[in-house]
């Protein structure tokens, strides 16, 4: 009988983790999968971002990574120890677990690894066998946790980097250098990118990099205006070092949580400095047509009133996680006198001075609207909460990500962290706290139950961080909110919905009427499918075998950032610092799929 345990020491993390590294590199590079599977915890993860397959895969479990690594069909030649000024082998005092990078090769590409490794002692009883007296032998090991492989080029195709600056022996100018690269891609595209937010830009960046030529196209007039047409308030809740944008480092002086605008300017100015070839005021005219002989599209679009036919081999849809504002219909609208709105066209509180003001909806949308009607003196503020919201408190969300984004650190640190934590790893780690979750924030909690919300961790305990991943929705990042909750002055009518209007107000379905001047549904987005279907038709969908995000049985995103059923057809979806690296991965597999070396 043994008896195991993961109290961490102080152990020599540099030799220990040089150790496991030589065993693992030998056995993988051997194909040994029964070895190399024997060095993970037997509830362990391995974690493939195309370095072994040209696909993406989180196992659980030694019997899964065996599998997998006995059928992948790319064999690993070396493994080496990888460490420089941020990156080096550490023992995570939060977690006991010690962690290490390391640099891999193939034949035909490289890349980064970073492991997680956990001690393991098992304690036996064992008898002399001379005179049968037991003794309790000690046996103490480093197993992996998680092991994740993350492409970094394809050699022979490697990404361009930065340029010399100097052209045609100097004899040429930048900007006729530029004008040759934009007349190229606007007349012979290869990648058509449709959707000029951060993660477009990113993508179409990558695309770049990867030597491939990207046209963008953006509805709007300029590159931002997704941003600064959403309410005044509006503050990304992510950290500086979560919300930088790919090759792209913000000045020292940047804030920590940055308002909309300031990114919308930021992200403008993005795609000068990137040199992007891009058109503004520009969208898809019709359903584009896929010619499976020739694997080209046609697709025309109509730039600010001018029809151009372009002939893309690939489109990635960048048009945002979630498809159009999602608006109830609900009986009686024409009865009502006053205003409805969705969140998503909420142009600040100024207007709504001395009315009666009804939010429909529980998430960061509402509450941020509900503060700013405060603020600008709404004589009567209601939350209409339908079911129940998961809320963290921002500086606690804040001191975590600190923990993997440094200010003082470069983001590429933060990302080879939290890239190579595979999510269904992450969702058991946060069920496993969840206890520690409600204590940290308590305060905060008795807050909001004082004011009637009804908050949970999320419908498996999960935390606010998976669903952003699952649901994209369903959760708030607070920054005084509660206060004003407990307060009163943002009252919360929970547990039931609306189901009609009246004159003056809402009826819900429990038979209540809620007196209302105004009525803003944050209720949500329909989804990306729905909106790719009006923009692609039924028979292009009919390929794309996945949904459009969300997480699927290996707990990675659904139908993003990888082959969709339809050859030419991708989409690049979810937050900035998972499309921070995913636009990468985008571009390689593109690049792999014109040189023959992946097939889709």
């Amino acid at each position: 009988m043994s008896k195991e345990s993961t109290a961490p020491l102080a152990p020599d993390a540099r030799a220990i983790a040089l150790s496991w590294l030589f065993a693992f590199g030998t056995a993988l590079c051997r194909g040994d999968s029964a070895a190399t599977t024997s060095l993970f915890a037997p509830t362990g993860w391995f974690r493939d971002v195309l370095a072994l397959s040209w696909s993406v895969h989180s196992l659980e479990g030694t019997a899964k990574i065996h599998t997998y690594l006995s059928s992948a069909p790319t064999k690993v030649t070396d493994v080496r120890h990888y460490e420089d000024p941020w990156v080096k082998p550490v023992l995570n005092k939060h977690n006991g677990l010690l962690e290490t990078a390391f640099e891999w090769e193939t034949d035909v590409a490289k890349g980064r690894g970073y492991v997680r490794l956990m001690r393991i002692v098992s304690t036996e009883e064992k008898a002399r066998q001379e005179d049968e007296v037991k003794d309790e032998v000690t046996k103490e090991q480093w197993k992996a946790l998680s092991v994740c492989m993350l492409m970094g080029e394809i050699k022979g195709y490697e990404a361009v980097g930065h340029e010399s600056g100097i052209y045609g022996n100097h004899t040429l100018a930048w900007e006729n250098v530029l004008r040759e690269r934009r007349e190229k891609a606007e007349s012979e595209p290869e990648v058509l990118i449709i959707g000029a937010g951060q993660t477009g830009l990113m993508i179409t960046a990558a695309c770049k990099q990867m030597g491939l030529r990207a046209l963008l196209i953006e509805r709007n007039e300029r590159v931002g205006d997704l941003w600064r047409k959403r309410y005044p308030t509006l503050t990304l809740h992510t950290t500086r070092g979560q919300h930088e944008i790919l090759y792209q480092p913000y000045p020292s002086t940047w804030p920590e949580f940055v308002p909309k605008d300031k990114y919308a300017d930021w992200l403008e100015t993005y795609a000068v400095h990137q040199d992007l070839i891009l058109w503004t005021s520009s969208q898809m005219s019709g359903e584009p047509t896929y010619h499976d002989e020739t694997r080209t599209w046609d697709v025309t679009i109509n730039r600010a009133g001018q029809q151009r036919t372009v002939h893309p081999k690939h489109i990635v849809m960048a048009t945002g996680t979630l498809g159009e504002p999602y608006l109830p219909s609900l009986k009686g609208r024409e009865l009502f006198r006053g205003t409805v709105m969705h969140g998503a066209y909420y142009q600040g509180g100024v207007s709504y001075a001395g009315q009666r003001v009804v939010v429909v909806g529980a998430g960061n949308t509402s509450i941020d609207i509900c503060q700013d009607l405060c603020f600008h003196k709404a004589a009567s503020v209601t939350m209409v909460q339908r079911s129940q919201t998961c809320v963290i408190d921002g500086r606690t969300m804040a001191k975590h990500v600190h923990r993997l984004y440094d200010d003082h650190a470069p983001t590429y640190v933060g990302d080879l962290k939290s890239i190579t934590v595979p999510l269904g790893l992450l969702k058991k780690i946060q069920q496993r706290r969840v206890h520690e979750m409600w204590e940290e924030d308590k305060e905060m909690f008795e807050k909001l139950r004082k004011g009637g919300l009804s908050v949970y961790m999320g419908p498996e305990n999960q935390g606010h961080l998976l669903m952003v991943y699952e649901r994209s929705g369903g959760y708030w990042v607070d920054w005084g909110g509660a206060d004003l909750i407990a307060s009163g002055e943002i009252k919360v009518k929970q547990g039931t919905e609306p189901v009609a209007f009246v004159e003056d107000g809402l009826v819900f379905a429990d038979g209540t009427v809620l007196e209302a001047d105004s009525v803003i549904f944050a209720t949500g987005y329909i989804s990306m499918r729905e909106t790719a279907t009006k923009m692609f038709g039924e028979k292009n969908m009919s390929r794309v075998v996945e949904d459009l995000y969300g997480l699927d049985d290996e707990c990675e995103l659904k139908g993003s950032y990888k082959p969709t059923g339809h050859p030419g057809l991708w989409f690049g979806t979810g937050g900035i610092t998972s499309g921070r690296t995913m636009s990468r991965m985008l571009a390689i597999q593109l690049k792999a799929v014109e040189v023959g070396l992946m097939t889709v």
